[in-house]
């Protein structure tokens, strides 16, 4: 059932308040009539008060049935909304730290290329353009790393470095490499700011 779906006591209250202001709308139209047709003054008043009093309820009907709605719709949005950020939360974690290892990867293997600060910051921005659009993507945490950094260095105009696992020697997958230590420390600062987005 879709989350915006009454449940059936709020689709039963919701009903009765619409049948009410439906009633008592029957009525005024009636109220109308015989006031239209009044032979005396006293007819006319009462019926007068009639109409006013009906026309009052059925504003007030109205307006109990858009709050029973609104009340309803804002609980459906929010219980929504509350599983939207779970479901988001239990994937932004790992999501991040594969867009870091992507970023370092790549602004690793082209810092050497770069010719000046402004160009790194024209390539750190668009890297990060990129990776927000990528991170959003359904398939992001199912796609192999080294494609995706293989694809984000043709983007940028990069041939793409060697796949991730087979750059790192044997015996060291826990370990940066010295020779990736001693570039990182080189690259330039503007690629390497910290991303906040």
């Amino acid at each position: 059932m879709d989350l915006s779906d009454p449940t059936p006591t709020d689709e039963r209250r919701e009903q009765i308040v619409g049948e009410l202001a439906e009633w008592m709308h029957v009525a005024a139209r009636e109220a109308q009539r015989r006031l239209l047709d009044a032979e005396t003054t006293d007819d006319f008043v009462k019926l007068t008060a009639s109409l006013a009093k009906l026309a009052r309820g059925v504003r007030q009907s109205i307006l109990i049935h858009r709050k029973l709605e609104a009340e309803r719709l804002d609980a459906a949005s929010r219980a929504e909304n509350a599983a939207v950020r779970a479901e988001a939360g239990s994937e932004m974690v790992p999501r991040h730290f594969k867009r870091v290892r992507i970023r370092t990867a790549i602004t690793r293997h082209v810092w050497n290329e770069l010719e000046d600060e402004e160009e790194a910051e024209l390539i750190r921005d668009d890297l990060n353009a990129r990776l927000d659009e990528m991170e959003g993507d359904d398939d992001f945490l199912d796609t192999p790393i080294d494609d995706l950094i293989a694809g984000l260095c043709r983007d940028l105009g990069f041939d793409p470095p060697p796949p991730i696992a087979a750059s790192r020697p044997a015996g060291t997958a826990g370990a940066e490499p010295m020779a990736e230590r001693a570039g990182s420390a080189r690259a330039s600062p503007a690629l390497h700011a910290p991303n906040t987005s």
